[in-house]
């Protein structure tokens, strides 16, 4: 899926567009890697997927101990909004589904 954000171009697969819907629908607004690692099928993935994710700008990274927990940034948020639009365009989300 490609997004502009910013005349910026981004490219994600599938995967990488739903952790970014999941955290913005998640009500604390937060996953945890071993939440990412459901989207993205085993450890070693997520792992990559989230680095490729903070690499574009799009997920901030914290660490509590060994806990590493995932929010979007500003960019990440808008770019997420863009995903769902799309989807909405594309009839894969309907309008007002969800917040």
């Amino acid at each position: 899926m490609k997004l502009t954000i910013d005349d910026k171009m981004y490219e994600l697969d599938w995967k990488e567009a739903a952790v970014l819907l999941v955290l913005r629908l998640v009500d604390w607004h937060a996953l945890t890697l071993s939440d990412v690692e459901l989207v993205a099928g085993n450890y070693n993935r997520a792992v990559q997927l989230v680095k490729r994710l903070v690499k574009m700008g799009f997920l901030k990274e914290f660490r509590v101990r060994k806990l590493r927990i995932y929010a979007l940034t500003e960019l990440g948020e808008r770019a997420a909004d863009e995903v769902r639009r799309k989807a909405e365009e594309a009839g894969l989300w309907k309008a007002g589904l969800l917040p």
